[in-house]
């Protein structure tokens, strides 16, 4: 009888096929990010990209990974690859102004997160990068209205899909 960890790893091994894929490789470049192993994340999501250019999913994540790293250039880029290949592509606006505002770029920020929420105006995550860069920008009424926004919609998505 074989041990229940053994069987694990047998049902882990990917098939030839499942190398081949890009989504393959969006999922692993995902799991390295979620253990903390960056460099493998970005090796994963290149390899994807390699067989898959037109993953949105994949040019967000890796761009979200180097904005964790400091390489904002970068990840700009990235997220100009995800807003070319879809334009209404809210959460690719609000990361890109993420890394707006880590680099002290806060009304292009605010423009990104505008865009995001206009575009899904549930986005909870939108709002409340919005209320950052609207404190940022010393504008603190805004900002807390953001912010209540932000909240309320964080409230109301709990238990359901909503990001």
């Amino acid at each position: 009888m074989s041990s229940p960890n053994l069987m694990l790893s047998i049902l882990m091994i990917p098939s030839v096929g499942d190398v081949q894929s890009a989504g393959y490789w969006l999922e692993k470049g995902n799991e390295l990010c979620n253990f903390g192993q960056m460099e493998e994340a970005l090796k994963a999501f290149d390899h994807a990209l390699k067989i898959d250019a037109s993953l949105i999913d994949d040019w967000n994540n890796k761009g979200m990974v180097l904005a964790n790293m400091g390489r904002y250039p970068e990840a700009l880029q990235c997220f100009e690859e995800a807003l070319k290949l879809s334009p209404q592509n809210a959460q690719a606006l609000s990361n890109k102004g993420m890394v707006l505002a880590q680099q002290q770029k806060y009304p292009e920020a605010l423009g990104c997160f505008d865009a995001a929420i206009a575009l899904d105006p549930y986005f909870a995550g939108a709002w409340y990068n919005k209320a950052l860069a609207l404190q940022c920008l010393g504008r603190s009424r805004e900002a807390m209205a953001a912010m209540k926004t932000a909240r309320a919609l964080e409230g109301s998505a709990r238990g359901c899909c909503r990001r």
